[in-house]
């Protein structure tokens, strides 16, 4: 390890910064809107396309291992480990983009097949920029003050990424056309290609390896690291409480199209969403410094599942939701910066328990947790309105969908996000004093060698 007590440059988080906004686009805008596209403008079964996403995940469910451990066994270059995959990944997965998009369109013929390849090999193209973007911080410092200001701007640049996707994105295909596809993907595109680029250009690897075998693993070893309890609770918790949101996320649309119908309504709560989270995300490290990162993240998932409970009163009702958007924003605001402090604690976690730094590793698994999440996200919502009558690429739907649509909007996510909130609070042992036993004696091994 070398260059360990360096500081990092404001520069270096502006680069951090521009990555993570670029990495947004590309998976918000599938959650968001690629069910009711291909079901509304596509003309495409929803049945079939939920099949889909559960399909890919458990492609991904390969992938994602695989490929952290490549890019942990990925030899050190002039530009550092992960920074050159951030950029071959983004333009690999920039051109798989259009094609999942609108490959169906343009080809008369096979329209399921290009939808099932394209969507499949997502996967792994994405896999390259997300995995190797999501290594960043435990490479970048060993401080852990320092790397809960990294994940500030993490967060920063996430919020940003997304603010331009969930206001401008309903603005521009509110009339459900096929143009306003192509102006929302080419432009989403375009964002993601110069931001992330320019950003992998900017930030600094300072963490060096040595190249010493110990650290070395086999991908039996690597599956082995979620026996340790801080993993795999954080894994498990991440999981249910991400499917929840992602349900939610993925029956978005519906509910503002069909329950409340206008699409544009939900441009409006985005912005207040948007507001408020850049408050969350500012004292969100703040928080985590005081108060020690399990007990703020736990502290955003009940506020979420609360706010869930509270829309139940009467589900039409725009003041509930605007009630929740802004209190939700403040808290999910904080979850994020936090939560990615968490993924590097359980990176130093897995070294301090086996000498190995395995940065990719987690970050895939994390990866990984991430997609299976967002697939369950765009399956579930999709058999649900199946099952309630929706007719493809009809104007107007029969009411039944609408309890569907409200199942997936609040009633599941409050369900899992009250088991994420058991799982994490009981099971999650990395408090404030353990991540500070764990960093002294990491620090004094690194110190010895």
């Amino acid at each position: 390890m070398k260059n360990k007590n360096q500081k990092v440059k404001l520069s270096e988080k502006m680069g951090l910064f521009m990555v993570c906004a670029g990495n947004i686009p590309f998976m918000s805008l599938l959650s968001a809107y690629f069910m009711i596209y291909y079901t509304t403008v596509v003309g495409l079964d929803p049945k079939a396309l939920a099949t889909l996403f559960l399909v890919s995940k458990v492609m991904d469910g390969i992938s994602d291992p695989v490929m952290g451990f490549i890019l942990d066994r990925f030899p050190v270059m002039k530009m550092g480990k992960f920074r050159p995959m951030i950029i071959l990944g983004t333009v690999i997965c920039s051109i798989n983009y259009i094609l999942l998009w609108f490959g169906a369109v343009w080809s008369p013929v096979g329209k399921y097949a290009i939808v099932y390849i394209t969507y499949l090999l997502l996967g792994w193209t994405f896999d390259i920029m997300d995995i190797s973007k999501n290594s960043l911080i435990p490479v970048m410092s060993t401080n852990d003050k320092e790397r809960n200001s990294l994940s500030l701007f993490n967060a920063l640049g996430t919020l940003a990424g997304g603010a331009v996707i969930g206001v401008l994105g309903p603005v521009i295909v509110a009339d459900g056309k096929l143009e306003s596809y192509y102006v929302l993907i080419f432009g989403s595109m375009a964002m993601t290609l110069g931001l992330s680029v320019l950003g992998a250009l900017c930030v600094r690897e300072r963490v060096g390896f040595e190249g010493n075998d110990e650290e070395k693993y086999s991908l039996k070893e690597m599956l082995r690291f979620l026996r340790y309890k801080p993993v795999w609770a954080a894994f498990v918790s991440t999981l249910v409480v991400g499917a929840g949101s992602s349900v939610a996320g993925g029956a978005g649309a519906y509910f503002y199209t069909y329950v409340l119908g206008d699409m544009k309504l939900m441009s409006g709560v985005s912005i207040i969403s948007l507001i408020t989270a850049p408050f969350g995300i500012v004292i969100g490290p703040y928080l985590a410094n005081r108060f020690g990162k399990k007990k703020v993240y736990l502290s955003a998932i009940i506020i979420s599942t609360a706010l869930n409970l509270l829309r139940l009163i009467d589900v039409t009702s725009m003041v509930l939701i605007y009630i929740s958007a802004f209190i939700g924003g403040v808290a999910g605001g904080w979850m994020v910066p936090v939560s990615t402090s968490i993924q590097a604690d359980n990176t130093t976690y897995v070294q301090y328990k086996t000498g190995r730094r395995v940065e990719a590793a987690i970050a895939s698994l994390t990866s990984f947790v991430s997609k299976v999440a967002q697939g369950l996200g765009g399956a579930i919502p999709g058999y649900v309105i199946a099952a309630c009558g929706f007719v493809t690429g009809a104007a107007v739907q029969p009411e039944s969908i609408n309890s569907g649509i409200i199942l997936c909007v609040l009633v599941l996510p409050t369900i899992l996000g009250v088991l994420g909130i058991i799982i994490f609070g009981t099971q999650y042992t990395l408090d404030q004093k353990a991540v500070a036993e764990m960093d002294a004696k990491v620090a004094e091994k690194n110190s010895n060698n």
